[in-house]
């Protein structure tokens, strides 16, 4: 064998052959192959520690890139409001707030829905000046969506939509549990005019979207920003803030729509949070958005945000001026002042208003004033000029987005970016940075021209400002005939964007009676929608006629409980000093519980004397019904009805504390809590405890929650128990809208109701006439329904034709 192996080893190595050193071999390499798998944990531990040290080298380099993307995004977010010349937004941010949707309650549900004060003022989706005034009901982002539901913020420009989706960018992006699920997701913010919807969208819905962003952060985010965007999506980890659809016409929506649909279609899971328009969001529910309205601002957001203003303004403003001048300018005096000025404005023209007024250059105190005075503080004469030219070609145009055609050679746009009046978006598209300032250019160079249009496109948001503005600068007498013309819509939609034109326009502008005479025929017939008569008092509530109170008066003394709410709450809203009086007769009589707590609100708005004296008595003498109303009603009074609920905190009368609760849990303050929490534990009175922990429970745990759209009728358990009543069974389809349409002709009063609403999701068309012998029914519950659902269907581009004789006026 050895000889074998010489002769071998000879042949291949040569003549030379040393059996030790062949042995020593072997045994070298037996020993080296027992080290190498004996050692073989440590050699793994060792390639496990390089190669984890490469994969963190890469997941840094990520988490830089997410880090980089981040800081990107809320350095864009902060500038993304109209004071970003002077502040960041954070600096003077009032955290916004949704109005809260009405709690679902189906027609075979027992539970009563908890009730307050504002139950009286129903949230509507296309006026919130009372919602404000009387402080209704809210809730904030984070619980809105812990449903993880797709919501679309409606809202009049000026309201602040576009804050409200920097501050989910900013407060998502540094991962803030206030913001609820949100934080727990990557945002992408961008703007609906930065969408490229071409035929590659079609393919792959994400790529407008990574397009769009990678032109809005710096270059060292976006080189990684495509995959990383594309992971996030595919694990329904984004959070989508789309802004601007409340610029687009109603033929312009609908591409997005689509988009929208085919985006969840492909990356489900994910949140959608989009700004849009009061009206004519064609589509946008098909893509699983609900709409929800932004709140306005309360008496006491007017406060927080003036009192952030004054501390921002000293820390940056007040030590660059100089002194004995603008630098010594008494806030505190400022804002005194300011106070009874903003009463129903909006966030946009508070901003402006307050601006100028630290600045100096108040022209007024309308909102056009406030909106003349930044104009001419941003641009030149000579770039005003162009930028009015620009605004009316825009609002001519019928597009939100600004087209070449719309530019003419020579405008200084570079100017007018830089200034904040335009945005550039990416593939160089253009839109105004406030769609307000662009329709009061645009309305300012009709009234120059001296020749008004015709008309305006109705229920387009730039249009309907353009118009309002343009009475205040100018004549919209020929426009106004023609709507006044129009005799049979159910909705009466032109009328009430004239309504709308009544706050800043001159006294004797020679088509406002037409108008407030009109107003006034439809709230007081008892047979029209409340709801239409509802949004006729924010209307006039607003308009700054005081012809008006006459008729609120009389209505308080109707004998419709209806109108005595209506009347009461007109009353407050335009706060009319000389009917304390009656509504403290309203309260005293013993009158229906609504039309006394409507009264109560109104005292606590009118603020006078007379009328927080009234609503003391009452707090101490009236019965417990009108007690809580009272209470809750000086929760709209920051400056001597917060002090009033706390004195009554200290009250004897068990009875007078217990309200005061219910009170102190509408103060939005952190004081209010506190002492809520010490009554809770402390009070010697079970009933005042046990009201503090209801207060308390309900802080926590808010009632009110924003719910999925109905994708299928057949699902819905009201619908499916009715079906058993009639010895039936529902089935998706056409036949749970035929069950649909049984339950209207068929149903009980609360089964039409929840038919009604029910509409909304399902089309309508086929339901008109359904729709319309509900909207002339003698039962005013069943007639509100209709007018309501009608107006849904409308607002989602679902046009029905009236099938109601005209009416004359």
């Amino acid at each position: 064998m050895i000889t074998i192996i010489r002769n071998l080893y000879i042949r291949l190595f040569g003549n030379y052959f040393d059996i030790g050193e062949f042995i020593f071999g072997i045994l070298l390499g037996i020993l080296g192959a027992f080290f190498y798998f004996k050692l073989e944990p440590i050699r793994n531990e060792i390639s496990g520690w390089f190669e984890g040290r490469s994969q963190e080298k890469g997941s840094r380099r990520k988490r830089v890139s997410a880090d980089r993307y981040r800081s990107d995004l809320i350095a864009k977010a902060q500038s993304m409001h109209v004071a970003r010349a002077i502040f960041s937004l954070e600096e003077i941010l009032v955290p916004p707030r949704l109005l809260a949707p009405p709690i679902a309650q189906g027609p075979e549900k027992d539970e009563a829905v908890p009730e307050n004060t504002l139950s009286i003022l129903p949230t509507l989706p296309d006026w919130n000046y009372l919602s404000g005034i009387y402080q209704a009901p809210t809730i904030s982002f984070g619980n809105a969506l812990a449903s993880k539901t797709n919501i679309l913020i409606t809202g009049w420009p000026g309201a602040g939509k576009t804050t409200a989706l920097a501050y989910l960018a900013i407060h998502s992006a540094l991962r803030d549990p206030e913001v609820g699920p949100a934080a727990e997701l990557t945002p992408v913010f961008l703007h609906a005019a930065a969408l490229v919807l071409d035929r590659s969208s079609e393919k792959d819905p994400l790529k407008p979207i990574v397009t769009a962003v990678q032109e809005s952060v710096s270059s060292a985010a976006a080189s990684r920003l495509p995959g990383q965007l594309q992971s996030e999506f595919k694990r329904g980890r984004a959070l989508l803030l789309l802004d601007g659809l409340d610029e687009f016409t109603n033929a312009e929506i609908p591409s997005v729509s689509s988009w929208l649909e085919r985006l969840v279609e492909k990356y489900p899971g994910n949140l959608i949070v989009a700004a849009g328009p009061v009206m004519y969001f064609d589509g946008l529910t098909r893509a699983g958005l609900v709409p929800v309205q932004l709140a306005p601002w309360t008496a006491h957001d007017q406060n927080v945000f003036m009192g952030k203003w004054a501390e921002a303004w000293q820390t940056h403003i007040a030590p660059l001026l100089p002194k004995r001048r603008l630098a010594d300018i008494d806030t505190a005096l400022i804002s005194g002042w300011l106070t009874n000025t903003f009463r129903g404005w909006s966030p946009l023209e508070i901003t402006l208003q307050t601006w100028a007024s630290y600045v100096g250059d108040v022209r007024g105190d309308r909102i056009i004033d406030s909106m003349e005075a930044y104009v001419d503080r941003m641009l030149s004469a000579g770039e005003i000029k162009s930028t009015m030219t620009t605004a009316l070609n825009w609002i001519q145009s019928q597009s939100g987005i600004l087209t070449d055609r719309s530019i003419r050679r020579g405008t200084p746009v570079n100017n007018m970016v830089e200034a904040g009046i335009i945005t550039r978006h990416a593939g160089n598209r253009l839109t105004f940075s406030q769609p307000n300032i662009g329709a009061y250019l645009a309305a300012r160079e009709i009234a120059d021209n001296g020749s008004a249009p015709d008309s305006l496109e109705i229920g387009w948001s730039p249009a309907d400002l353009t118009l309002g503005y343009l009475a205040a600068v100018g004549d919209i007498s020929t426009i106004s005939e023609q709507y006044l013309r129009i005799k049979d819509d159910p909705l009466e939609l032109p009328l009430l964007a004239l309504a709308r034109c009544l706050p800043d326009a001159p006294k004797k502008a020679p088509w406002k009676a037409d108008v407030l005479r009109r107003l006034a025929a439809l709230l007081s017939d008892p047979n029209r929608p409340y709801g239409l008569r509802l949004r006729t008092v924010h209307a006039l509530s607003a308009a700054k006629e005081e012809s008006v109170a006459v008729l609120f008066r009389r209505l308080l003394e109707s004998d419709k409980p209806g109108s005595r709410v209506l009347g009461a709450l007109g009353l407050g809203g335009m706060r009319d000093e000389d009917s304390a009086k009656n509504l403290i007769q309203t309260i005293k009589t013993k009158r229906n519980l609504h039309s006394r707590q409507a009264a109560c609100l109104a005292l606590a708005s009118i603020g006078t004397d007379e009328a927080l004296e009234g609503l003391g008595h009452i707090l101490l003498e009236s019965d417990e019904g009108v007690l809580i109303a009272a209470a809750e009603a000086l929760a709209c009074n920051p400056d001597e009805g917060y002090a009033m609920l706390r004195d009554a905190m200290e009250m004897e009368n068990l009875l007078t504390r217990r309200a005061a609760v219910f009170g102190l849990a509408r103060v939005p303050e952190a004081w209010a809590i506190e002492i809520l929490e010490s009554v809770h534990l402390d009070d010697d009175q079970w009933v005042v405890r046990g009201a503090a922990a209801e207060v308390l429970e309900r802080h926590r745990n808010p009632p009110w929650k924003i719910q999925p759209p109905i994708d299928d009728l057949s699902t819905l358990p009201w619908l499916q128990t009715f079906a058993e009543k009639e010895g039936l069974a529902v089935a998706p389809g056409r036949a749970a809208l035929e069950m649909l349409r049984r339950a209207l002709n068929k149903g009980s009063d609360d089964e039409q109701i929840a038919a009604l609403e029910a509409i909304i999701w399902a089309g309508g068309e086929e339901l008109a006439m359904e729709l319309f012998q509900a909207l002339s029914s003698s039962e005013p519950h069943l007639r509100d329904a209709a007018y309501e659902a009608i107006w849904q269907l409308r607002a989602s581009g679902v046009v029905i034709r009236s099938q109601m004789p005209s009416r004359s006026t």
